[in-house]
């Protein structure tokens, strides 16, 4: 029989230990994509430009999320933003902006998709650097502005929530918990989903219509095209698979909130919560194992870099 410490020493131990495999993995993995990105050839396509800040986002997502939980775990630094409440809103503030823009530029990403894959001249023009801009720094400002009630809806040192920096207030809470399951889990990934499958159909369409043997130039675009499409299908399958049992949770959360809960459930509620909220922040840390392996145009530039590096620091140490 599992009792409450097992259950606690458990919530500890993954807290420890896959904290510090996703913090760094991730942190490496967004580093390689930014460089990859920031190439001067891959900039000029929107769908790029919208993976580069998007990696920049999951940086501040991970650098945000897991140091004080890690920290504490390990007993090296308390975490402040359980007791001080300019931490506690300021951190969390900054953690549901950028997710939520990591998010949306996803969507964004799928919608240049499937500009570019329409028969119609006229809306693959729509597919644009001047356009891919506006639409980050709309996401940028909505996301801003949407979870500017954080400074305000969270408070630290609370008690009987699930975190003690969490929200202060029923209303709070229940908008929140929805907010994140919605907003930023359900309603972007049915988005993508949606307008995956359209680019799908477009894409069918094309190959009927102009076969890629005909004309090679077009064939190459194509190709890259496919490429960044199909990384793009795969980073939203797997960041809706990772991203659901949180919003489950939040659904949980908000339905059972003022139910009697016995010491072990609340134990075992605790492990779930973690692993579900860790799960969360994997999204963030995998986009560069997909890039390399679903994306040529991403595998061939970054061994170019790679190549690059090494003959600098040849010729640094001749």
């Amino acid at each position: 029989m599992v009792n409450i410490d097992q259950i606690r020493y458990a919530t500890l131990q993954i807290n420890r230990y896959l904290s510090i495999i996703l913090l760094l993995f991730g942190i490496i993995s967004n580093l390689s994509c930014c460089l990859v990105f920031n190439q001067r050839a891959l900039r000029t396509q929107p769908c790029v430009l919208y993976f580069l800040i998007a990696s920049i986002s999951n940086i501040i997502i991970l650098i945000s999320g897991i140091p004080p939980r890690m920290l504490n775990s390990w007993n090296i630094l308390a975490d402040q933003t359980e007791t001080q409440p300019l931490l506690c809103t300021s951190r969390l503030f900054i953690l549901l902006t950028a997710r939520n823009i990591s998010s949306w530029l996803l969507v964004c990403a799928a919608i240049d998709r499937y500009l570019v894959s329409s028969p119609d001249a006229n809306t693959r023009r729509k597919s644009n650097r001047k356009q891919a801009i506006r639409l980050i720094i709309l996401v940028f400002l909505v996301s801003v502005i949407f979870w500017a009630e954080t400074l305000y809806c969270f408070d630290a040192n609370l008690v009987g929530t699930p975190l003690k920096c969490y929200a202060k207030s029923d209303f709070c809470r229940i908008f929140n918990d929805l907010s994140q399951a919605f907003f930023t889990t359900i309603i972007s990934s049915a988005i993508m989903m949606i307008f995956g499958l359209c680019t799908i159909k477009n894409i069918r369409q094309a190959r009927r219509i102009v076969p890629l043997s005909i004309i090679p130039v077009l064939s190459r675009r194509r190709k890259a095209d496919r490429g960044l499409t199909k990384m793009l299908f795969l980073q939203i399958i797997l960041l809706t698979i990772f991203n659901l049992p949180q919003a489950i949770q939040k659904f949980y959360t908000t339905y059972t909130f003022y139910n009697y809960k016995s010491s072990i459930q609340i134990a075992i509620e605790n492990l779930l919560f973690n692993i579900a909220l860790l799960l969360s922040y994997t999204p963030a840390c995998i986009p560069f194992c997909l890039y390399v392996l679903t994306g040529d145009i991403f595998r061939v530039r970054f061994v170019q870099i790679i190549r690059t590096t090494i003959q600098r620091l040849t010729w640094t140490s001749n």
